[in-house]
């Protein structure tokens, strides 16, 4: 709707348009279905113009309230001595004052458009002049009278256009000669799709990613194994240098364009300082976003602390370490070594400058994959740590679309939101990669979750049904351990699994840990969020990796109770009587950025502990590797009890031992939906 702009306000008027798209049902039936899509119109109130102090005196106008009036754009009316011949010299008169008596340089508002074209078909409805006539939309038709070739009476600038589009349609001709129809004055600014780049958001190569602290500490670590710990970005030398994608502009550079960077600000108000900032553009020459000073930084913190001398002894004097396996044709996947684990997330309940959200990414010796939890950014993270393993002879875009469709499945442990707030990026994008295949119900990935996600989703593509038809819903209580899969073939045929069974655990509503058998590591168990669970242990006896959360050090068993999460010591209780052959701890407290402890006893452990960190990659022949390097990796992250202090001097109110004191606490509303 065209709505009016209120004073000091901005007005929103939406352009809406029809998009196609293609769509599978339950069925498997594909068709080609209409979306709405919208840009929009943002304008502002009028601007008054510069107050002139010298024209407002001759007018008799008193300094004070009135001068405010004025700026604001209001006409004043106010009594003064009337000038004349009389004798009487109290005689007054009224007069009425309009603000463009008293201001200069004002503007009846600007106007900045953002506009969504996804594809040719939606081009051709922005192209359609005929729309802006007849005004059959409102919003096209508003937008048409900023063109050269129409009359805008009501005298609002347009000022900006932020174009959200492909490459591909940016510069085809028809997009171009479209934007060369509006003002010459008018600064473009361009930003692309996922599908468009290398990196995972606008301009990553130049500007860096916004989690500064844990792409660093990503970077120091991969100096201690480069293969298990992959950098994010290379560890350059000052010397190297970026080149800018230049690509968004235009050839004539008759238009004003330019590519939208990270803290970039355009100023609209007031008129004087109007334009770009050039002071918030990143400069191109720091590659990465990151300067000489924090590549320094980097070498010097893995060298200073001695990890990387401590590494180097442990690799020295290690062999070639592989996981004990139960059969032969385990074993041959194993020693393939063609799967892998990459940890995008390793933190509990929000990101923190160290660790990203829980998400998991688990390759399999075919090269396609399954997702084990997917938190904010997991798909950022997963696309950073591809990038520093994408082969040099293949085109980077390319790889990234590859390995999104090669992620043939998905499983949601429990609701909780930091486990599952990344699924709609990753089904965006993704979806959006399958419109170009030519089966796309082949190309549906198989979303196991609990009831209450699976109902969200679907209310979710009503309102958005860009994501709907990418995927095939499984409750997970149609996967518990006795039952049959019900897509238990299609995820045998795409990864090899053969079987998948998910274990109600004690953690909150629909929560549950998973058992899957024939990946590439053997037996796979992933605990979730959970308390130390027999029903786990006995339907994932004899694991050959367990993958479980370790949220509170030893010591805190109160807290991990109340909480209902698991302690260092319990998860590795765990591992012990499920028989595990190895054991990776995740999901710790945002709280410790350093490593948790271990207790003497866990030296006397028949199998390795390595810790998870975020970009961690880890084949099945490197889990003992990752364990042996944990006190190397102890040095970088020294013992901060001043942090955790500062930490927890804010918390006010019972300890968890005085709650967990109240007869029946666990019955109580509050806790049952924790």
């Amino acid at each position: 709707d065209d709505d009016d702009t209120v004073s000091g306000l901005f007005g929103v008027t939406s352009i809406p348009m029809k998009r196609k798209i293609k769509s599978s049902n339950c069925d498997g039936d594909t068709d080609v279905i209409e979306i709405n899509v919208s840009s929009f119109i943002f304008t502002t109130s009028s601007i008054p113009g510069k107050f002139q102090i010298q024209k407002a005196k001759e007018l008799g106008i008193p300094p004070g309230p009135l001068y405010a009036q004025l700026k604001a754009g209001k006409t004043i009316k106010f009594k003064r001595k009337k000038v004349s011949d009389s004798i009487d010299e109290k005689e007054e008169e009224e007069m009425t004052v309009e603000p463009s008596q008293v201001l200069e340089g004002g503007s009846d508002g600007v106007a900045v458009s953002l506009i969504y074209c996804p594809d040719e078909n939606v081009l051709d409805q922005f192209s359609n002049e005929d729309c802006g006539i007849k005004e059959e939309n409102k919003g096209l038709a508003k937008l048409n009278r900023f063109k050269k070739t129409f009359c805008n009476t009501d005298g609002v600038v347009l000022e900006v256009m932020i174009h959200y589009t492909p490459k591909s349609i940016l510069q085809s001709n028809k997009y171009q000669s479209w934007i060369r129809s509006f003002d010459e004055n008018i600064q473009h600014i361009t930003m692309h799709p996922m599908e468009d780049h290398m990196l995972c958001s606008g301009n990553e190569e130049a500007d860096g990613s916004p989690f500064r602290s844990a792409v660093l500490g990503a970077m120091t670590r991969s100096l201690i194994h480069k293969d298990l710990y992959a950098a994010p970005f290379p560890v350059l030398t000052h010397n190297d240098e970026v080149k800018e994608d230049n690509t968004s502009q235009l050839e004539d550079g008759v238009l004003n364009i330019c590519r939208a960077r990270a803290q970039m600000v355009y100023n609209l108000i007031p008129l004087a300082k109007k334009g770009l900032c050039k002071d918030t553009i990143p400069q191109s020459n720091n590659p990465f976003g990151l300067s000489s000073k924090d590549y320094a930084s980097v070498q010097s913190s893995a060298h200073d602390s001695g990890a990387i001398v401590a590494a180097k002894s442990i690799l020295e004097t290690s062999s070639v370490y592989e996981l004990n396996t139960s059969t032969d044709t385990t074993k041959s996947s194993i020693e393939s070594n063609k799967g892998e684990l990459i940890f995008t997330g390793t933190g509990s309940a929000i990101p923190c400058k160290h660790r990203n959200v829980t998400g998991i990414y688990m390759q399999v010796s075919n090269g396609n994959g399954i997702l084990l939890d997917v938190g904010e950014g997991t798909i950022g993270q997963l696309i950073r740590s591809w990038m520093s393993i994408c082969p040099t002879h293949e085109n980077q875009t390319d790889y990234i679309r590859k390995r999104l469709i090669g992620i043939k499945a998905i499983w949601i442990s429990h609701p909780h939101a930091d486990h599952h707030l990344g699924i709609i990026r990753f089904l965006s994008e993704r979806n959006a990669i399958i419109q170009r295949s030519s089966d796309i119900v082949k190309d549906r990935v198989v979303l196991m979750a609990s009831t209450s996600l699976l109902q969200f989703l679907d209310e979710y593509s009503a309102v958005d049904p860009t994501i709907a038809g990418g995927y095939l819903s499984v409750d997970c209580r149609d996967t518990l351990p006795e039952r049959d899969h019900p897509l238990g073939r299609k995820l045998y045929e795409t990864l090899g699994i053969q079987w998948c069974a998910s274990v109600p655990v004690s953690h909150c509503y629909h929560s549950y840990a998973l058992v899957l058998d024939g990946t590439s590591f053997g037996r796979l168990v992933y605990s979730g969020d959970c308390r130390p669970s027999d029903r786990l242990i006995f339907h994932g006896q004899g694991a050959d990796l367990l993958i479980h959360e370790a949220t509170f050090e030893d010591g805190m068993e109160e807290e991990a109770v109340l909480k209902r999460h698991s302690t260092v010591g319990e998860a590795l209780s765990v591992g012990k009587k499920m028989n595990a052959k190895a054991i990776i701890l995740t999901h710790f407290s945002q709280r410790y950025p350093r490593i948790p402890p271990l207790q003497k006893e866990s030296d006397t452990l028949p199998f390795p502990i390595a810790f998870a960190f975020d970009f961690m990659t880890v084949k099945p022949s490197e889990i003992t590797i990752a364990a042996k390097l944990t006190p190397a990796l102890r040095l970088l992250y020294p013992d901060t009890t001043e942090e955790t202090k500062i930490d927890c001097e804010g918390a006010v109110g019972p300890s968890a031992k005085e709650i967990l004191s109240v007869p029946g606490v666990f019955a109580t509303s509050t806790f049952c939906d924790r």
